[in-house]
């Protein structure tokens, strides 16, 4: 699975797209993205802060850039037509 068409910030290992936070990393296969529904949940990172690839400050930027777009630019996160992702 691709990136969303949107793409708004691209770190090492993460991207705020408007689907929320992204892995690069097309081998993830979307387990660890983040939707942008719960980019203010606490513990967003938890299923994956033991796990040895886990670049946790590029997450947190990519954390900290999704939930300013969500305030400032709400409608950058809402759903494609027909279900795109």
């Amino acid at each position: 699975m691709t990136l969303h068409r949107d793409i708004y910030w691209l770190g090492r290992q993460w991207a705020v797209t408007g689907h929320g936070i992204q892995a690069v990393n097309k081998k993830l296969n979307m387990r660890f993205d983040v939707e942008a529904s719960r980019i203010w949940d606490e513990g967003a990172d938890a299923p994956m802060r033991e796990l040895a690839w886990f670049d946790a400050e590029d997450f947190a930027e990519a954390l900290r850039v999704a939930r300013g777009l969500s305030q400032e630019t709400p409608a950058k996160f809402q759903p494609l037509a027909g279900g795109e992702k």
